[in-house]
């Protein structure tokens, strides 16, 4: 391959996003492997900020908080669809192969982002609060139900006894965007986006694969 075509390749790659619209504020879709606090990310001009957000939300509602900011034309980037984008880095994976010996590669991960949109209902939130969902996923099946315990019988006991607080799912919002929260042991792990609640119908979105969003109706 000539140098010139070369040239040409990486520019389309790391200048993907060129005339997309990426306004507005995506939330960072956490999968098994991905670590670490919740984020956002916005986009202003050449600029990806990068926001986390408080510990605790100050009665359901989430500030945001600068943390950093990278150039969007410096990043390798895939928009998946007009909603999400997917960013590409590289890190080390570290194998251990036995006591003695062990192994360190370059990797490169990818991380998405999906943009988040104002919730539909006419709910108030002590209503949305108060409906049951039965949520199925990849075939995993888990109840979407708010201030109650995530956990198994068998897991509450050992809760109980390690004086854990186990996982709850709690309502938060940001700018007219409500989430399910995970919390474990009083810190949040995982936001989940919600498109539309009512009293019987429920539209969830912002999971780590296909399908991305998820409908589901009352428990």
């Amino acid at each position: 391959m000539s140098k010139t075509v070369f040239l040409i390749l990486m520019t389309m790659i790391f200048n993907s996003m060129d005339g997309q619209n990426l306004s507005g504020t995506w939330l960072m879709i956490k999968d098994g492997a991905t670590y670490g606090k919740p984020m956002f990310i916005e986009f202003e001009n050449d600029q990806i900020l990068h926001y986390e957000i408080s510990e605790q939300s100050t009665y359901g509602a989430l500030e945001k908080k600068l943390v950093y900011s990278e150039k969007l034309s410096e990043t390798k980037n895939k928009l998946v669809n007009e909603k999400r984008i997917r960013l590409y880095r590289m890190g080390k994976t570290h194998t251990v192969i036995s006591e003695t010996e062990s192994k360190t590669e370059d990797t490169e991960f990818a991380t998405d982002y999906e943009r988040i949109e104002p919730t539909s209902t006419n709910l108030s939130e002590k209503e949305i609060q108060e409906v049951k969902f039965k949520i199925e996923w990849n075939n995993e099946k888990f109840d979407f139900i708010f201030n109650e315990t995530l956990d198994s019988k068998t897991i509450q006991e050992v809760n109980k006894r390690l004086a854990n607080q186990g996982r709850k799912l709690i309502l938060e919002n940001m700018d007219g965007t409500y989430f399910g929260s995970i919390y474990d042991n009083g810190i949040r792990e995982t936001l989940i986006a919600i498109q539309e609640i009512d009293s019987d119908k429920i539209i969830l979105y912002g999971f780590p694969e296909e399908p991305y969003q998820v409908v589901s109706y009352e428990k």
